[in-house]
């Protein structure tokens, strides 16, 4: 016979936390009296099982086994024993750990990415980008009213002594051309020669290509060798000649033109400093122009040459790229890609050298199956046309980049989607290269930096974070790859920034220069990461930046102070031997007090005095866009 049941105030006072067996055992809901209601009816035992002990996480013992690891490493160093090959680059401490399955069912081990645990600051930078106080682009560019109004000195009058032009053309020809090659080198060689002699006689499209090669040449050049060469200012030269390059388009009437020369000049003015608001004002008269022209379309004109058929290809697909660069970097709103459309039914560039063209050809040139003078530009033109082309990569553009902050589109189908891109580059431009040739390594640089730092995007944990919720979950395969492409992202950032063969100022055009997300990144696995090649790699790019940038050490920003102070965790996570400069200088300056300052760095964007925000989703997907059109 069963109890009677006791008061109600009784039942509310003994009421247990968690259910009772046989409710657990049913799945019924519990009211957890003492007994529960459901017992009553059923006339059965009511029994409360207690639940099972926490169990404790092993951390003694793993403190204790990491210490006796070290004592066995330090033993091995003593005895000259190279055991680095062996060593394992991730070393597991007490995260919170997630089970999850992979795509065949199995499962997985899912960790508290590092990324979760950073300051808000950290997870979304307010500066993307670092420059640099020797930049070309900095020099300001005089504004149209100063440089038409003011009284100058005839044109002619501007062009620099004969040997100094033939210096210009050659620094041009190896350090500019191969970026852009809009214009026909053999063609063009001999006309800059005639001209050297007698500038005042030039042609006036002619006389614009000048100047503006002139404009290229300086840019191309540090302060200290336009000193040493032509015993000027670099500044000064600079305001010179783009002063010169405008005046000089203006006598050759180039709002109105049909003349493919002027249009070459203008677009070669524009990529002395494509960021100006004077080139990106310009950049739209200049499509303007090169439609009326026809240039947008597959011409089957008897009047237009091979040869000049070619050269208006090359120049219409650069000149769409710096348009593209140019609307989304500077017009308020637009944070979507321009449509495939709007680059016309043009073919690519051929892939010929410039020997293989002549003014009087009848025919075509046969392309060629390996490397030519062609390949860095077309490498970078490569993504638009592929994505004419390629209904993946549309895909992928239209709902990573276009406006879907979290992406309809899986991992794995993002994946492919850029391992399509690899393929296409290695078969084209990698797999005949030779990287001993420096246009070749310039461009397997370009196609390396752009392949992982897809990669680099679409594994970031903050695509997967929401405002709500920062704390995200990755396996360690993820966590690797992401190591892995920052890391290669980076690595041949600082190769192509230490190239001198090249145009400096024209790499962060070609490809990026926003890349504080990268280290950011790279630097916050360094507190878990602490042996193997990669990580020596990682520290070896901290050490660069600092080099190339002493001046982050003092500056007061609190970004910045932030930024150093993650580096100074992981620099004592890793325990490493030899303390470097910059981290004993880091380390100096936070022995005093550090004011909080609102002031950015100088040498940050001079064109974007707030940094680059990353507040929300959109602003992520406009930067992810904007720099993927640089490839």
């Amino acid at each position: 016979m069963s109890l009677p049941p006791p008061p109600k105030e009784r039942r509310e006072k003994s009421r247990h936390k968690l259910a009772c067996s046989l409710c657990s055992r049913r799945k019924v809901k519990c009211d957890k009296g003492d007994p529960c209601s459901n017992c009553l009816k059923a006339d059965a035992s009511c029994l409360y099982e207690a639940p099972s002990p926490h169990r404790p996480r092993k951390r003694a013992a793993d403190e204790e086994l990491l210490a006796r690891i070290a004592r066995y490493e330090d033993l091995m160093r003593e005895h000259n024993i190279d055991f680095e090959s062996y060593t394992h680059t991730w070393v597991h401490t007490n995260v919170d750990v997630l089970d999850a399955t992979d795509a065949g069912g199995r499962e997985v081990n899912k960790e508290l990415c590092l990324w979760s645990t950073l300051k808000p600051e950290l997870q979304y930078p307010p500066i993307q980008t670092l420059g640099h106080k020797d930049d070309p682009l900095l020099t300001p560019t005089l504004s149209l009213q100063l440089i038409v109004s003011e009284g100058h000195l005839e044109l002619h009058e501007l062009h620099p002594d004969p040997r100094h032009i033939y210096r210009f053309w050659q620094i041009f020809v190896e350090k500019v051309n191969p970026m852009t090659k809009i214009v026909h080198v053999p063609t063009l060689q001999q006309q800059v020669l005639d001209a050297s002699w007698d500038p005042a006689n030039a042609s006036k499209p002619l006389t614009a290509i000048l100047f503006a090669i002139y404009t290229l040449a300086v840019t191309s050049m540090s302060s200290n060798d336009c000193q040493a060469f032509f015993d000027e200012t670099r500044e000064g030269l600079l305001r010179r000649y783009r002063a010169a390059t405008v005046r000089a388009l203006v006598a050759a009437d180039f709002l109105t033109t049909r003349d493919l020369e002027v249009l070459q000049a203008l677009v070669l003015f524009l990529f002395s400093n494509p960021g100006s608001e004077l080139s990106t004002t310009l950049t739209g008269a200049a499509i303007r122009i090169a439609e009326k022209m026809g240039l947008h379309l597959s011409s089957h004109d008897r009047n237009i040459s091979c040869f000049e058929k070619e050269m208006r290809i090359r120049l219409w697909w650069q000149l769409r790229g710096l348009d593209a660069r140019c609307r989304i970097e500077s017009t308020p709103g637009i944070k979507k890609p321009p449509p495939p459309s709007e680059l016309g039914d043009i073919r690519l560039p051929l892939n010929v050298n410039d020997a293989d063209l002549h003014p009087e050809m009848t025919e075509p040139p046969l392309e060629h199956s390996g490397p030519t003078e062609m390949m860095c530009v077309l490498l970078k033109l490569e993504v638009s046309n592929w994505c004419r082309y390629s209904p993946n990569a549309t895909r992928l553009f239209e709902d990573v980049l276009g406006g879907h902050a979290k992406g309809k589109m899986s991992i794995d189908l993002q994946k492919k989607v850029i391992n399509e891109l690899e393929a296409i580059y290695h078969e084209k431009y990698i797999r005949h290269s030779d990287e001993r040739i420096p246009l070749h390594r310039l461009t397997c640089n370009i196609a390396k930096m752009s392949i992982f730092r897809l990669r680099f995007n679409i594994y970031h944990p903050r695509r997967r974070a929401t405002k709500d919720e920062t704390d995200v979950y990755i396996t360690q395969e993820e966590s690797d790859v992401l190591f892995e492409s920052a890391l290669t992202w980076l690595t041949s950032m600082s190769e192509m920034s230490t190239c001198r063969s090249f145009s400096p100022h024209l790499f962060a055009h070609m490809t990026t220069n926003a890349h504080m997300d990268a280290y950011i990144y790279l630097i916050s696995e360094l507190r878990h990461r602490v042996s193997g090649e990669q990580v020596a790699q990682a520290w070896e790019l901290v050490e660069s930046l600092y080099s190339d940038h002493p001046e982050l050490i003092n500056d007061t920003n609190e970004f910045f102070v932030m930024f150093g102070n993650l580096i100074l965790d992981a620099w004592k996570a890793g325990n490493l031997n030899t303390t470097p400069r910059y981290i004993q200088s880091l380390w100096d300056v936070r022995q005093n007090v550090l004011p909080s300052a609102g002031q950015l760095p100088p040498f940050s964007n001079p064109d974007d005095p707030d940094g680059l925000g990353l507040e929300d989703d959109k602003d992520l997907n406009w930067v992810y866009w904007s720099e993927l059109l640089r490839l």
